[in-house]
């Protein structure tokens, strides 16, 4: 399902923007087969994509529940990637 949900989203933003898209996805809960697919989806619809591996800080209080852990990710990646002269991020 999250799958799924990520290959419509990058179709839905690369076709209402002009602009040349970068998608950073989290490695840790894709799929081998997934992988494979947005690669080649990036290719044919005209987008980057880049697959990125973020361990859990040893500081942070562990979690258990596959969709916390996903939103920790997502919260911790955003505050350590991006340099500070992109001009803008689309968090889904």
């Amino acid at each position: 399902l999250y799958e799924r949900f990520l290959k419509i989203m990058m179709l839905s933003v690369t076709k209402r923007t002009s602009s040349r898209v970068k998608f950073w996805l989290f490695e840790n809960y894709l799929s081998p087969s997934f992988k494979a697919s947005a690669t080649a989806m990036a290719q044919r619809i005209g987008c980057d994509v880049a697959f990125v591996t973020y361990k859990w800080p040893e500081w942070l209080r562990g979690q258990t529940e596959k969709q916390r852990i996903i939103w920790g990710y997502k919260i911790l990646f955003l505050d350590t990637l991006f340099p500070l002269d992109v001009k803008k991020i689309i968090y889904v």
